[in-house]
C-alpha cells in the first residue's frame, strides 16, 4: 500500500501510482469527476503546477461517493476526514419552484504526477475530451465507475450520459467498447436549442455480457442500474 502524507509538496508526489487507482480516476473522468490543473511555488520561488482529482455525487449517490472516498484514502491519495454533505440552490427550471441540492465532495492530494492524466483529458487545459488512449484503461472497473457516474437503466437497456463529449469520441469510444468487450452500441442525438449533444446506449443484446463485466465492482446501491 502507497502512502501520502497531506504535508508532502505535490512535486514530491512522483508515484508509482497504484493500478486501481488509476483505472478509478480514468473511469470516473469519463463520468462526473474533474483533474484540476493548480500551480504553486516552491521554496526556491519556482512555480510549478501539479493535478488533483475532484469527485462530487448527489446525496442519493452517498454510497458510491463514500466507496471512492475510502477506497482512495486506504491507499493514501485524499484526505482521512470524512466527506460531509454541502447544499446549494439548484434551478427547478420553467414553471417550477429552485430547490436546495445536497451533494459530497471530496479530492485527491495534488501530485505531478497526475499532470499527465490532466493533458489526456483537457488538450487545451479547459475542455475535457476522452483521450484516444482510452482502451488502454478502460478496465472493467474504469467501465463499472463510468457507469456508476452516468449510467440510466432505460427500459431493457441502459443509457451513459455522454452529452459534453464530440460524436468523434464517442465513436472511438464504440469501438473501444466493442473490440474489448463485444458490447454493442448506439449513439442517439440528444441536443437541445440547436446544441449537438449525444448520449451513448448499451443495446438490449449486449446487457447480459455487460453485467458479467461490471457487477463485481458496482456497490449495491448502483445495482438498480443493471436491473437488480
Amino acid at each position: 500500500m502507497i502512502v501520502w502524507q497531506s504535508r508532502l509538496k505535490a512535486y514530491n508526489r512522483i508515484g508509482p501510482h497504484h493500478p486501481m487507482i488509476l483505472e478509478i480516476i480514468f473511469g470516473t473522468l469519463l463520468g462526473d469527476s474533474h483533474a484540476e490543473r493548480r500551480s504553486y511555488t516552491t521554496k526556491n520561488g519556482v512555480k510549478l503546477g501539479s493535478t488533483r482529482i475532484s469527485f462530487q455525487q448527489e446525496n442519493n449517490n452517498v454510497e458510491y461517493l463514500m466507496w471512492l472516498w475510502k477506497t482512495l484514502r486506504d491507499y493514501g491519495y485524499c484526505s482521512t476526514i470524512k466527506p460531509s454533505v454541502k447544499t446549494r440552490m439548484g434551478r427547478g427550471g420553467k414553471g417550477r419552484r429552485d430547490y436546495i441540492r445536497r451533494y459530497y465532495r471530496f479530492h485527491t492530494f495534488t501530485f505531478s504526477s497526475f499532470d499527465w492524466i490532466h493533458d489526456l483529458f483537457y488538450p487545451d487545459g479547459i475542455t475535457k475530451v476522452i483521450p484516444n488512449e482510452i482502451g488502454d484503461f478502460l478496465t472493467p472497473l474504469a467501465l463499472a465507475c463510468w457507469i456508476m457516474d452516468d449510467g440510466t437503466k432505460i427500459q431493457n437497456s441502459l443509457k451513459i450520459s455522454t452529452h459534453s463529449f464530440s460524436k468523434e469520441n464517442l465513436e472511438m469510444v464504440q469501438k473501444v467498447l466493442l473490440d474489448k468487450y463485444k458490447l454493442e452500441t448506439t449513439l442517439q442525438s440528444a441536443g437541445a436549442q440547436g446544441k449537438t449533444q449525444y448520449v451513448l446506449y448499451i443495446r438490449k443484446s449486449s446487457m447480459v455480457t455487460l453485467k458479467k463485466i461490471i457487477k463485481p465492482y458496482l456497490v449495491k446501491s448502483m445495482l438498480y442500474k443493471l436491473g437488480e
